[in-house]
């Protein structure tokens, strides 16, 4: 089996209804840090572990409501390209909440493309914060797995970018090791 580790950058949206609006999970999200997926190799012989650098950027839109100080992420949806032809960032049912400028959000999330996918979960200290219409994001995101050569993928990423409170929209940069 070869070791992977990947690092994911998702934007995620959150929103403060006064004065807030947070970005979405690139639940991509999804996306720096490091991660340490493994994956079974196309043949079902046994290789040794080793590191893989992954860096990906992903932009694409996001949907989320505030109510109060919860935040609810309903769904993110993103393109760009990555390592290993991961080119497609996905997320739903991420939730938050607001404190101050910042929103603090968590939630689901996929990075997938020809080569697999990545399965994650966006923790909770994660944030967007800003006074402005367009927010600054970053965070960390566990991978929980992963499918086709990247199946049995586990670590954590790190992300950072921006989201952009009145288009719904976001930008991420992921990087780290596999």
């Amino acid at each position: 089996m070869s070791a992977h580790t990947y690092q994911d950058t998702t934007k995620e949206s959150l929103m403060h209804k006064s004065h807030f609006y947070a970005p979405a999970v690139v639940t991509a999200i999804i996306a720096a840090a490091a991660v340490l997926p493994s994956y079974a190799p196309a043949s079902g012989v046994a290789h040794a572990a080793k590191t893989v650098k992954f860096s990906g950027k992903y932009s694409g839109k996001t949907s989320v409501t505030v109510k109060g100080s919860a935040i609810k992420i309903s769904s993110v949806s993103g393109s760009g390209s990555g390592t290993d032809s991961l080119n497609k960032l996905t997320g739903s049912n991420g939730t938050g909440h607001t404190s101050g400028t910042c929103g603090f959000f968590s939630g689901p999330a996929s990075i997938s493309g020809s080569g697999g996918s990545l399965t994650l979960s966006v923790n909770s200290s994660s944030k967007g914060c800003g006074e402005s219409n367009v927010k600054s994001v970053s965070g960390t995101a566990k991978v929980t797995g992963g499918s086709g050569k990247l199946k049995g993928a586990k670590g954590t990423l790190s992300f950072s970018g921006s989201y952009n409170k009145s288009a719904g929209t976001f930008s991420v940069s992921i990087s780290g090791t596999v």
